[in-house]
C-alpha cells in the first residue's frame, strides 16, 4: 500500500478513557442535552477515510483468562515503576500502555518484536488469539437495557492515519484492520493540519471530554491511533452514591488531614483482606467494574506497600465461618487523579530497549528504518458520587533511523478508606484499566 520516503515518526497508539458513546450518536446536535456534543471537522475526517474497520463477532478464547492474568502481571510491574513518581495523585492506564505495545508488536519483527513480547509476558500466538476479543470486550454498552442508557460504555476505536505517498505493507495493515478493528485514513500531511484533525477526532469520540494536542511534526508519516472511553455508574438505576452523615479525618500522604464525608458503596459478600502492612477491599459498579483499594495499616505508608507483592498478594476470600456470614461496605472519598509524562525511561527500565534504538525492526509495517524517540502517557480520572469517568493517552513517537442467608447470623462491616491509598480499576474480567495512588483529597 503506497501512502514517502521521508523521515519517519510514528505515534503508535493513543488510548482514551472518556465519558460518553461514539461521535455518531443521534443526540450530537441537541443543545439542550448535556451529553450531546457537536462534531468538529467531521467532513474532513470522513473525506480522509480509505477503509472502514471490519465488524465481526469474536468468541471468547479458551485461554483468555490466562491472557488477562498476564496483562495483570504486566500492570503490576508498570504500576510500581511509575506509580509513586511525583507529588500528586496519579492515574496510569496499564490497558492503554499494553494496547500501545501490542500495536507496536504487530508492526515489529525479529528481536524487536520478541523483546516487546517478553516484557509484556506473552507469546505472539497468545496475542494473536486474544487481541480481537480484548478489543471487542472494550466495545460494549454498560447497561442491562441499552435503549435506556446507551451513554454508559467502554469502547475502543482504532484508526491508522497514513501520509499520502508513504509505503506501508498491506499484510500488516490487513491484520490491524481485521484483528484490531482499525479504520484506515489517508491525507496530505503537508497541506492538512493533522494535529487539528486528530485532536478533533479524539474530541469527537469523547464528546469534548479530552482534546489533547499530540504535537505531530512535519516529518510524521503515519499515526496509529486508538480511542477508548469509559463511562460507568454505580447501580442499575444510575443513582448517585450517598455520603456518610459524619465526616472522617482523611490522612494525606504529607501527614496533614482533610475532614470529609465519604461515599458509601454497596455491601459485598465477604470480609476485607487484612495483612500486616495493608488492608484491601473493593467496590463494584453497575456492570461489575471494580475499584480495589489498598490502604496502609497504622505504622506503614504508601511507599511501604507499593510493591508488586502487594498487587499480586493472594488471599482466600472469607465469606462465612461457623457462626457468621460477612458483608463488607467500602467507605471512600471522591477523588481525582492524573498523569502527564514521557514514560520512555520507565519502559526501558522494564526491559524494552530495541524499539528506542536505530536498530529497531518495524519491517512488518514498513521497510523504512525507524526508532522510537518518545512515549507520551497522559491520563485523567475522576471518581465521584455519580460514577467513574476517565481518559488516558499513550503515544509512541517513532523517528527515522459458601452457606446461604438465614442459616448464619449476618455481620455487616465497613472498610474505611481514611488515608492515602492505592487503587486498581478493572473491568468485569479483571483487565486493569487504571491504577495509581491518591496522596491527598480536597
Amino acid at each position: 500500500m503506497k501512502i514517502s520516503k521521508i523521515n519517519l515518526m510514528l505515534i503508535a497508539f493513543v488510548m482514551l478513557f472518556g465519558v460518553v458513546v461514539s461521535c455518531k450518536d443521534d443526540d450530537k446536535n441537541n443543545p439542550d442535552d448535556p451529553n450531546s456534543y457537536r462534531l468538529e471537522n467531521e467532513a474532513a475526517i470522513d473525506k480522509a477515510s480509505i477503509a472502514k474497520k471490519q465488524e465481526i463477532s469474536v468468541n471468547r478464547p479458551e485461554n483468555y483468562e490466562s491472557f488477562v492474568k498476564k496483562i495483570q502481571q504486566f500492570s503490576n510491574k508498570l504500576s510500581v515503576e511509575i506509580g509513586m513518581k511525583g507529588t500528586d495523585n496519579t492515574a496510569v492506564s496499564p490497558l492503554s500502555v499494553f494496547m500501545a505495545l501490542s500495536l507496536a508488536t504487530e508492526c515489529a519483527d525479529s528481536d524487536t518484536r520478541q523483546e516487546l513480547l517478553d516484557v509484556v509476558g506473552i507469546t505472539y500466538q497468545e496475542l494473536s488469539e486474544n487481541i480481537s476479543y480484548l478489543c471487542q470486550s472494550c466495545n460494549r454498552i454498560l447497561d442491562h437495557d441499552p435503549e435506556r442508557n446507551p451513554n454508559n460504555v467502554i469502547k475502543s476505536v482504532n484508526s491508522i492515519w497514513i501520509k499520502d505517498g508513504y509505503q506501508v505493507k498491506d499484510e500488516c495493515i490487513n491484520i490491524l484492520t481485521s484483528k484490531y478493528f482499525s479504520d484506515v485514513l489517508g491525507m496530505n500531511f503537508s497541506e492538512t493540519d493533522v494535529n487539528k484533525l486528530i485532536t478533533s477526532y479524539i474530541k469527537n469520540e469523547t464528546k469534548g471530554f479530552l482534546a489533547p494536542n499530540l504535537d505531530i511534526n512535519s516529518e510524521t508519516v503515519f499515526v496509529l491511533l486508538n480511542v477508548v472511553y469509559l463511562k460507568e455508574v454505580w447501580d442499575y438505576f444510575g443513582e448517585d452514591l450517598s455520603f456518610t452523615k459524619e465526616k472522617y479525618d482523611f490522612i494525606n500522604y504529607d501527614k496533614s488531614t482533610t475532614s470529609t464525608k465519604l461515599l458509601m458503596g454497596d455491601y459485598c459478600m465477604g470480609k476485607a483482606v487484612v495483612t500486616e502492612k495493608f488492608r484491601r477491599a473493593r467496590v463494584y459498579t453497575n456492570s461489575s467494574f471494580s475499584i480495589t483499594f489498598y490502604v496502609p495499616n497504622d505504622g506503614y505508608t504508601l511507599d511501604d506497600i507499593f510493591t508488586e507483592e502487594t498487587f499480586a498478594y493472594k488471599a482466600k476470600k472469607i465469606y462465612s465461618d461457623d457462626k457468621y456470614e460477612y458483608h463488607t461496605r467500602c467507605l471512600f472519598p471522591e477523588y481525582k487523579a492524573s498523569y502527564d509524562a514521557d514514560i520512555k525511561s520507565f519502559l526501558q527500565d522494564l526491559g524494552i530497549k530495541k524499539i528506542f534504538t536505530s536498530g529497531c525492526d518495524f519491517s512488518k509495517l514498513t521497510d523504512e528504518k525507524v526508532f522510537c524517540g518518545k512515549v507520551k502517557h497522559v491520563t485523567k480520572l475522576e471518581v465521584s458520587k455519580s460514577g467513574i469517568e476517565g481518559a488516558a493517552v499513550t503515544a509512541f513517537e517513532m523517528d527515522a533511523t459458601s452457606a446461604g442467608p438465614g442459616q448464619l447470623e449476618v455481620v455487616y462491616e465497613d472498610f474505611v478508606v481514611d488515608r492515602s491509598f492505592i487503587y486498581v480499576l478493572s473491568d468485569s474480567e479483571g483487565v486493569p484499566v487504571f491504577t495509581g495512588v491518591v496522596k491527598s483529597i480536597k
